[in-house]
């Protein structure tokens, strides 16, 4: 169910811009080709066309970003001259604005690809049923460079891995990538659905790190309506080793296999540490904590959560980055994911606060079939200014 209401708190500012559909967006300066990051908010107009949201088009090396249609749900981004790296790892969050569909469309990757010139990453929409895609907002965000961690790290700060065969009982993914250390991640399926991946001599603290998992699109021979979405269930250390667990799941909610594409990161969803942050929410019905775990920070302060339910509804809560002030000039790019359990989370809105220097996200947790919030429903996001 969308929220139409916004709450603004004192002072505080808001993003939100609009963009020319199918409209490249080149970058400032000269073109550096080789790998990078690329982020973009991607939105569906009422033809069903894409376009780029003005303002939040990214591409490290300077080259232009595009996006272009297949059919009525299929959709691609290029990031060009982004090519060359050795991996790379898609991710995608759905921005629930307030002219967007009434229940928030299942956006799958189809593929990501490395050209060697460009990157690009086909994605599919699936509305829900009776719901159109016009107005659908999403972040799609791709990385493929090297995140080199500083000396004597005792975990790598950026582990990304993109499975191939859901149905296998095991498998070692070619597309994955640690920024420190040695030994390839492996996959178990331990039921339908489920997933543990260990990444060996990778442990982190047990109160560090936030993991992000996004979907890959299925046949339609396998299922008719071919929606999926993945949720990290937990993460932590076991000996040397770092353990994630994630569920997939069909559109309804009913646990199904599904191949995904995951982070675990120390810092940004980007690997960077560039303003901004990152923070799993364990308790997104407080009325306020500062967290002390699982978070980052850029300015080394503490990420504050609260629940919004009383002005927004049921499910919607908000992460403020202190310190972390706005960057004039800067692209904001987020990444949400819906943790433990089969909740879906998207982004509502995000800004900053001019005169108390933080920058905030608000996410809304809802069932997957109806819309209605989940209290609890607990979440990992991040947010940078690149």
């Amino acid at each position: 169910m969308k929220i139409s209401s916004r709450i603004v708190l004192a002072g505080a500012v808001l993003f939100g811009a609009a963009g020319v559909a199918g409209a490249p967006q080149a970058q400032a300066g000269g073109v550096v080709p080789g790998p990078g990051d690329g982020s973009a908010a991607v939105f569906i107009t009422t033809s069903g066309a894409p376009g780029l949201t003005n303002g939040y088009t990214h591409n490290s090396t300077g080259g232009a970003v595009d996006v272009g249609q297949i059919d009525a749900t299929h959709y691609w981004i290029s990031f060009r001259a982004m090519g060359g790296g050795t991996y790379a790892n898609a991710q995608l969050t759905v921005w629930n604005g307030a002219s967007g569909p009434t229940i928030d469309p299942i956006c799958t990757i189809d593929r990501t690809k490395d050209a060697g010139g460009d990157v690009t990453v086909w994605f599919q929409c699936t509305p829900f049923p009776s719901s159109p895609l016009a107005g659908t907002q999403l972040f799609v965000n791709v990385t493929n460079r090297l995140h080199p961690d500083t000396a004597r790290v005792r975990a790598p700060g950026f582990v990304a891995v993109t499975t191939a065969n859901p149905s296998a009982a095991g498998e070692t993914p070619v597309n994955q990538y640690r920024s420190s250390g040695t030994g390839l991640a492996t996959v178990a399926r331990t039921g339908t659905g489920l997933y543990t991946v260990t990444v060996p001599g990778g442990a982190y603290a047990w109160n560090q790190g936030t993991a992000f998992a996004t979907a890959l699109t299925v046949s339609p021979t396998v299922d008719p309506a071919y929606t999926r979405y993945c949720n990290p269930q937990s993460w932590y250390p076991s000996g040397t080793s770092m353990i994630v667990n994630v569920g997939c799941y069909m559109g309804i909610g009913t646990a199904a296999d599904a191949r995904f594409s995951l982070r675990l990161v120390g810092r940004n969803h980007l690997g960077g540490t560039q303003p901004g942050g990152s923070q799993w929410v364990s308790n997104p019905t407080s009325t306020g904590y500062d967290t002390i775990a699982y978070g980052w920070n850029s300015a080394g302060a503490t990420n504050h959560v609260r629940s919004l339910a009383p002005w927004e509804g049921t499910g919607v809560s908000h992460v403020q980055f202190n310190g972390a002030t706005y960057a004039p000039g800067k692209v904001p790019s987020l990444l949400v994911s819906a943790y433990g359990g089969n909740q879906r989370c998207s982004l509502e809105y995000h800004g900053y606060h001019p005169a108390d220097l933080y920058t905030n996200a608000t996410v809304r947790c809802y069932a997957p079939v109806g819309g209605a919030g989940v209290a609890a429903g607990r979440y990992s996001v991040s947010l940078v200014q690149l």
